[in-house]
């Protein structure tokens, strides 16, 4: 219930006052007589008719109050909130080159802990459209762009790392990527790309590929995975039951990555062990969040006619019974 005046409440502590005025009047206003003894009168009772005259006041005054209540003008109000949300399209591009199967994340590789921190960060989202692009030697769309999170999840747990073609095409990676939101529609889009290595593939330069972004207005987020150092990691490769040893990222590997980057309006990670990779996951969910508009639309009816057929019943049940019973004879 919402009063359009509610200020006018301050006439109700003036009904006591009227109704003590009315009282004092119609004490006033009986009829006398006088007796020099007033024994007689002893079992007499008081009339119906005379205690019936304060409620037939205190019905005046209350239909006073219901009339005070009328003029702060009661109304319902009915509100309904419009709320419309833009998601944001993204593009996840997954190395998945043999270097990925490194286990300096132990007792996990690299590729299972991104996949894992990935996963969580698909299930933080809700109204962004999301596609996965895979890449060593060359890159290929793994997911298009889509709502479907369960269906996105189940090809996630499918990726493996590949052995041929090897290598780390970055270049053709982030161009692909770009290429699967030049039809979006959507204000934000951004590329969550992440490898362990520098571009040594591809016809297309990183450089060029961050000049594509930039130029469609994509933003790039670049994560460069694996421990600090100049050390190396064996990787076995079941196919030829053979170990491998991979050089760890070097401070080299990050040029490359921060163009990219710093071109297009994004943020450079390291991420050298498992914590930290999902630590980096959960700013870029905080940093790209989903844009919500909401339009509360609110409607009043006006509710005083209740209050209004309160207060006239009231008076024309007083008017009623003093016109009648409480009729006096002149």
């Amino acid at each position: 219930m919402h009063f359009a005046y509610p200020y006018l409440f301050w006439l109700l502590p003036l009904v006591p006052l009227v109704w003590w005025t009315m009282h004092t009047r119609s004490r006033t206003d009986v009829a006398t007589m006088r007796f020099s003894d007033l024994r007689a009168m002893a079992g007499v009772k008081t009339s119906w008719r005379v205690r019936l005259r304060p409620l037939l006041l205190a019905a005046r005054s209350a239909a006073i109050a219901l009339l005070i209540v009328v003029l702060t003008r009661p109304q319902q109000v009915q509100s309904s909130e419009k709320v419309t949300r833009e998601g944001i399209d993204i593009q996840l591009a997954l190395d998945i080159s043999l270097s990925m199967k490194a286990e300096d994340f132990a007792p996990k590789d690299r590729i299972m802990v991104a996949k894992e921190v990935i996963a969580e960060f698909i299930e933080g989202r809700t109204d962004d459209r999301i596609g996965l692009v895979v890449f060593s030697g060359h890159a290929f769309t793994q997911v298009p762009l889509t709502l479907d999170y369960e269906f996105m999840l189940n090809l996630l747990s499918q990726v493996q790392t590949v052995r041929r073609p090897d290598g780390t095409a970055i270049g053709i990676a982030l161009a692909h990527s770009v290429d699967g939101l030049r039809n979006s529609e959507t204000k934000s889009k951004i590329v969550i790309l992440l490898t362990d290595g520098s571009n040594n593939r591809g016809d297309i330069d990183p450089a060029q590929a961050a000049e594509i972004a930039r130029a469609l207005d994509v933003r790039v987020y670049t994560i460069l995975v694996g421990a600090p150092g100049n050390g190396e990691y064996p990787v076995y490769d079941p196919w030829r039951d053979e170990t491998y040893l991979i050089p760890a990222p070097t401070a080299e590997d990050e040029v490359a990555l921060r163009l990219i980057a710093e071109r297009t309006g994004g943020l450079f990670f390291r991420a050298g062990d498992q914590q930290a990779l999902r630590e980096i996951y959960e700013k870029i969910n905080q940093l790209e969040r989903s844009q919500v508009a909401s339009e509360r639309l609110v409607r009043y009816q006006e509710a005083w006619q209740p209050w209004a057929l309160g207060a006239l019943i009231l008076l024309m049940l007083e008017i009623l019974i003093r016109t009648t019973v409480l009729r006096s004879i002149s």
